[in-house]
């Protein structure tokens, strides 16, 4: 159970890695959201998933509420757990509306977070629950120590991947042709958009449009992706980048995948696209402010084959960082981070990878 969003899906990605190699045989399903849920099309180490219809029950709180079409879709989408006649319930998330799925799957064992993990009263909704050691800090770590807990063994990290399919692939290929892109191109992938939610966790995109100057005045390409809704703050790193960089809306998450994949690095801020690049090995850096890395950072497998906090960059004399705030009317810590100091971090890890 781990419903949303992008990067906490993404986060929780190695549990089933785990799981599916401690219990080759086992029938491991997933819940999640539909706006997460293509994160885990393709997976083979994955039975099902259960996309959990967030849109259409929104939609049916929205306006006029229709409690009936809500309590047809909720009933709907509770029958169809139950019929997997489930004996273990896994909740990684520990907030009420994960709870609520929880308690529909009619599992034998529903397992989740103890106090003060668990949230928004989730621990009604399960039998047993576990403590995270404070030892384990991100989200990955976190994940692992209570799925650790529920088979009583400590669980490696192994690396989960993406799958890929042509399909994926010629979307992808087929967006950065129409930038001007050949496949043989050497690019870097900017990513400068978040979710509305996380707006103020944003680089501004005249810094990434001068970190764009710099990597095309260095012989890069620069290439700006985005999403729905974020036209406008990609064409704002282009034209502050002189023109020198190029934007694409790959048409899907798995041929944005695709287009990461492609890169020779990726730079963005904190967002699901970082950790989509964590995922799939391509080289990045991580551009933090509010937020602690050490918690919600990308992670992955470093140089050294360890498993743990891949590079990021911080304005660590902002005296207010991290914090837990939701929203901030001034996010100095993002705004102060120079260009500068990212196109020489970025110059080294170049280096580094050419070695």
């Amino acid at each position: 159970m781990r419903l949303s969003a992008l990067g906490d899906v993404v986060h929780a990605l190695p549990v089933l890695s785990a799981l599916r190699a401690r219990f080759p045989d086992a029938r491991i399903d997933w819940a999640v959201e539909d706006k997460a849920a293509a994160l885990l099309e393709g997976r083979t180490d994955l039975t099902a998933a259960h996309v959990l219809p967030r849109r259409a029950l929104n939609a049916a709180l929205r306006g006029v509420p229709s409690p009936g079409r809500l309590w047809r879709l909720a009933r709907s989408y509770a029958r169809t757990l139950r019929a997997r006649d489930y004996d273990v319930a896994l909740d990684l998330q520990g907030n009420l509306k994960s709870g609520l799925v929880t308690r529909a799957s009619g599992a034998r064992l529903r397992f989740g977070l103890a106090a003060p993990d668990a949230r928004e009263g989730n621990r009604l909704f399960t039998q047993r629950r576990a403590r995270v050691p404070p030892s384990a800090r991100h989200r990955v770590e976190r994940n692992l120590a209570l799925a650790s807990a529920l088979v009583g063994a400590p669980l490696p990290y192994l690396a989960p991947g993406f799958p890929t399919s042509a399909t994926a692939r010629d979307a992808a290929a087929a967006e950065l042709a129409r930038a001007g892109i050949t496949p043989q191109e050497a690019i870097v992938v900017l990513h400068p958009g978040t979710s509305g939610f996380g707006s103020f966790k944003r680089w501004p995109p005249e810094r990434f449009g001068a970190l764009a100057l710099a990597l095309a005045a260095d012989g890069r390409r620069p290439v700006v992706t985005y999403g729905p809704g974020e036209e406008e703050l990609a064409r704002a790193v282009v034209t502050r980048a002189g023109g020198r960089a190029v934007a694409v809306a790959p048409p899907s998450l798995p041929a944005l995948v695709e287009v990461i994949r492609r890169a020779e690095l990726f730079v963005s801020g904190d967002t699901g696209p970082l950790h989509l690049a964590a995922l799939v090995d391509t080289p990045l850096l991580g551009l933090f402010g509010p937020k602690d890395p050490a918690i919600y950072g990308p992670y992955g497998l470093r140089a050294d084959g360890t498993a743990g906090l891949l590079p990021v960059m911080t304005q660590d004399d902002v005296a207010c960082r991290p914090c837990t705030l939701r929203a901030c009317p001034d996010p100095l810590c993002m705004r102060t981070l120079a260009p500068e100091r990212v196109a020489e971090r970025l110059t080294g890890l170049l280096a580094g990878l050419q070695r």
